[in-house]
């Protein structure tokens, strides 16, 4: 079996298994357990069966989701954008703004190296230290006409900056007029280091968050960006029609308001984080502190990741995210696992003392 070069694809694990994709523990793809949120799961269904939602096309604005994100981040309406997931969106920021060269933290999510090559930038890894906390000096070399992209909570490790030390960056960045893209798509685990709100008016500066993470619905594909309206504009322009269904758009909105189940999902989600963290240490694992909804797990170097993610897989039918496919983890026998529900991580949690005690 070979690595996934991102997590969540239990379609294809399936297949190699043979078995329904329902009967897939998937702890590779970095998705809030709780699922859509139950007000928001009943509009969907309601507008999915009413033939005259369909027979429309979508609000090419996205104006109930965009004007309700504008109300609670505070932020004018035309400094947000309404994409197709953050990748999407952080694959059009990136040919709007068309930088030179394009400065990323590495390991990172691979999207950021793809989007910039795909957008004629050429990439330039800075190394992260071991833990995962970049220093404002490293941005030294970021010159005028470059595109600097921070991540924060950092995937894969989940290390999270305060808000003060993201502006901190953001502005060692900024001194040489290079453009800042911060990628938030988990910062809903820690809303207090956010610099959402910043980005609409802090010049050269651009937030993406994802919305369908965090609200258990990564199939519905959402996310929006924030911006100055110079830089909005630009984005904007770079869009395909109609960038966002109708449903989509709608369920995410009616997500929004729940604010039961955003108290929720961080108390839960911190609980379980816990737990699971303490289990995986008791194990001789290495696990990096987390501000997100997954851990980045270091195993003993008598066990060789791929062979444990097999027979995970093989033995368990536990889907993990192996991480030598992050660059600058190669070889270094780690995995990261989403945070799942209480029984679901006691179940990887026996899978593991199984498989380490064999091996």
């Amino acid at each position: 079996m070979t690595p996934y070069t991102h997590g969540g694809n239990i379609a294809q694990a399936a297949r190699l298994l043979g078995i329904p994709a329902s009967r897939i523990l998937d702890f590779s793809a970095n998705v809030n357990p709780m699922g859509l949120p139950r007000r928001a799961a009943l509009r969907l269904a309601r507008e999915a069966s009413d033939p005259t939602i369909s027979a429309h096309y979508p609000d090419p604005e996205s104006t109930e989701l965009r004007c309700l994100l504008s109300q609670q981040l505070a932020v004018p309406a035309e400094c947000i954008l309404i994409g197709s997931g953050a990748a999407a969106l952080i694959q059009t920021a990136i040919c709007a703004v068309a930088p030179r060269r394009c400065l990323i933290p590495v390991p990172a999510f691979c999207e950021y190296e793809r989007a910039c090559r795909s957008c004629g930038s050429s990439p330039d890894f800075l190394p992260l230290p071991p833990d995962f906390h970049l220093a404002p000096q490293s941005l030294a070399k970021a010159s005028s006409g470059d595109l600097v992209i921070l991540n924060n909570p950092h995937n894969p490790s989940g290390a999270c900056a305060s808000r003060d030390e993201m502006l901190s960056l953001i502005a060692a960045a900024r001194r040489s007029e290079a453009y800042v893209l911060v990628d938030e798509a988990f910062i809903d685990y820690s809303p207090d280091s956010a610099i959402t709100r910043e980005a609409a008016t802090y010049a050269g500066l651009i937030a993406v968050r994802s919305l369908t993470k965090f609200y258990g619905c990564p199939g519905l594909r959402v996310g929006y960006a924030v911006a100055a309206p110079e830089i909005a504009s630009r984005i904007a322009a770079l869009f395909p029609p109609w960038p966002v269904s109708t449903l989509a758009q709608n369920a995410l909105a009616e997500a929004l308001r729940d604010n039961d189940y955003i108290r929720e999902a961080l108390e839960t989600n911190h609980s379980a984080r816990m737990s699971l963290a303490a289990g995986l240490t008791a194990l001789g694992c290495r696990v990096h502190p987390t501000a997100a909804n997954f851990l980045l797990i270091q195993l003993p170097a008598r066990f060789p990741v791929a062979q444990i993610r097999e027979r995970l897989l093989r033995d368990h039918a536990i889907l993990v995210r192996e991480c030598d496919s992050f660059r600058g983890l190669e070889g270094q026998n780690y995995l990261r696992v989403a945070v799942g529900r209480e029984t679901e991580n006691a179940s990887l949690i026996v899978a593991l003392t199984v498989i380490l005690g064999d091996s």
